[in-house]
């Protein structure tokens, strides 16, 4: 964002033969502001546990998930995200639990699996 209002700033200065409006200015902050904001939504993603249930928000929805649809946690080899498994061999993928945040995933997965030991009811 900040190069492109320099960029905005700058690009007036001088004569370099072009034409340069208040509109292409803004139009260099515009831009800033979409890539902004695109960046930002990948830091987005997060996974909430709770004694009702789990929430899973990845980058463009959030969807909560009541202890008794759910099946459990896997994170399979060759996968990116953790997995939460529902009925009827669905998932959602959990992108806040991913393989390249090595040094917490395994704390994550682990904390993951107390709440679910905790809160999950038990079959019969």
């Amino acid at each position: 964002m900040a190069v492109h209002v320099f960029m905005a700033a700058v690009v007036v200065v001088g004569d370099t033969g072009v034409t340069v409006t208040r509109t292409d200015q803004l139009g260099f902050i515009g831009i800033g502001i979409v890539f902004s904001v695109v960046a930002l939504s990948l830091l987005r993603p997060r996974v909430l546990v709770n004694s009702e249930g789990v929430e899973v928000r990845n980058i463009v929805n959030g969807q909560f998930y009541q202890w008794d649809l759910i099946h459990g946690l896997s994170f399979p080899e060759e996968a990116k995200w953790a997995r939460l498994e529902l009925p009827d061999f669905e998932f959602v993928p959990m992108m806040a639990m991913n393989i390249y945040d090595r040094h917490s995933i395994a704390q994550s997965v682990e904390a993951f699996r107390r709440l679910e030991d905790r809160y999950m009811p038990v079959d019969d």
